[in-house]
């Protein structure tokens, strides 16, 4: 019985640990998408962040490299009955959209979550990686406005792609 209640305490800090921010960084969000860990770091001022992908100890991708904020764009989504929000990084012909949001697309329109990376090259779909447990996020018009990240310049925004919503 002791080692089930010691587990259920080290599991809320086994899932704060799924972020490849370091412990001087804020974390914007993070998420396993599997076997990797999805993350967005930013200075504590907020006045630097970066996209990373990869595993713990070893960072697949990082960018912007330097950690500025000219190819981040970002936006909120409108829902009945819920919303959500996205930041995009552009890196060369690469688009990586990280998102959070609740709608209603569980089973009779009740309340569900999606969550994840959508990556497209040249505006065509190239992966979908979603949530594997439950986001970190500070994601919002909240943190857009206090980091002073651009709103996106195209009218369509975000379309969370079908892949991330349940299956009715």
């Amino acid at each position: 019985m002791l080692r089930i209640a010691a587990l259920a305490l080290l599991t809320p800090a086994a899932a704060q640990a799924a972020t490849l921010c370091s412990a001087t960084e804020t974390v914007l969000f993070s998420c396993p998408t599997g076997a990797r860990i999805a993350s967005i770091c930013a200075s504590k001022d907020l006045s630097t962040l970066q996209y990373r992908f990869g595993k713990p100890g070893h960072v697949e991708l990082a960018t912007p490299a330097n950690g500025t904020k000219a190819t981040t764009t970002a936006g909120t989504l409108m829902y009945s009955g819920g919303g959500g929000a996205w930041m995009r990084f552009t890196n060369g012909p690469f688009h990586y959209t990280v998102f959070t949001a609740i709608g209603k697309w569980g089973p009779n329109e009740s309340p569900a979550t999606a969550s994840g990376v959508a990556v497209d090259k040249d505006d065509a779909p190239v992966a979908n990686l979603p949530c594997t447990v439950p986001e970190q996020s500070q994601l919002g018009p909240d943190l857009f406005d206090a980091a002073h990240i651009a709103s996106d310049p195209n009218p369509d925004g975000f379309e969370i792609p079908e892949a991330f919503l349940p299956s009715n």
